[in-house]
């Protein structure tokens, strides 16, 4: 996972807070199986022991579903800059 891709994703769901997967590939110049291991690195599913930063979403959308991504509650404090202890 690249480090640059991982910090730029995390920023761009700081200041946007809501983003459809196309749209943050696209902002961040990936490619959609890029994006996908990014996630799996710095998501919530416990089958992959990700870093829990980062949620997906489906909601209804005129097409079937979107998937978006936002930050998790452990995402946001540690982009405020205050994650909490682990051990709390």
């Amino acid at each position: 996972m690249s480090e640059d891709a991982a910090l730029a994703l995390l920023r761009l769901l700081a200041e946007d807070g809501d983003v459809s997967m196309p749209r943050a590939a696209k902002r961040l110049g990936l490619g959609a199986s890029e994006l996908q291991r990014l996630l799996v690195a710095l998501g919530d599913d416990p089958r992959f022991d990700g870093l829990d930063l980062v949620e997906r979403h489906v909601e209804p959308h005129a097409g079937g579903a979107r998937t978006r991504l936002r930050l998790t509650a452990r995402g946001r404090a540690l982009c405020a800059g205050h994650l909490p202890d682990a051990t709390a």
